[in-house]
């Protein structure tokens, strides 16, 4: 039976539970994926889907050349942010607590970090925060951490 794991539009995406989708088929959804993020969100700049090893960019979209230029040069620097959330996070006394999602405001840009199901991944949404709405933002980005799953997660 035919199950559709995650179709953003503009892509036919769809997989058998028992097959796993290809490097080329998961790259058509991430791309399709970020450019449905771009479409949502208020005061959208930039949203990028990362690797958690090496800060690298596995797909991106953005609102013009200089946000992406900016923010994928500061890439390392975000991983290295969510690393340090983590081990604050980790050493804090209160048990086991997972790291989910991280809200930096600056005067004109509000940046998101929401950290895949497995913490292989994380993406970074970057809005102009006069014309964002973080609440529509963020529902986006945990309705679509519902509905990856651990996809990407499972796939490397």
């Amino acid at each position: 039976m035919a199950d559709t794991v995650l179709q953003p539009k503009g892509t036919d995406v769809k997989t058998d539970t028992e097959v796993q989708l290809t490097g080329a088929q998961l790259q058509q959804m991430l791309d399709a994926h970020c450019q449905d993020m771009k479409a949502g969100m208020p005061g959208f700049l930039f949203y990028g889907i990362l690797s958690s090893t090496d800060g690298s960019i596995l797909s991106k979209a953005s609102a013009n050349e200089e946000a992406s230029r900016i923010i994928e040069q500061g890439s390392a620097f975000h991983l290295t942010i969510v690393d340090q959330v983590k081990k604050v996070v980790d050493g804090n006394g209160l048990g086991k607590l997972e790291l989910d999602y991280i809200l930096i405001e600056t005067d004109k840009i509000t940046f998101m970090l929401m950290i895949s199901a497995l913490g292989k991944f994380f993406s970074i949404t970057a809005l102009d925060r006069p014309k964002s709405n973080i609440g529509i933002s963020r529902a986006l980005l945990y309705k679509c951490k519902r509905e990856f799953g651990t996809l990407l997660d499972d796939f490397f």
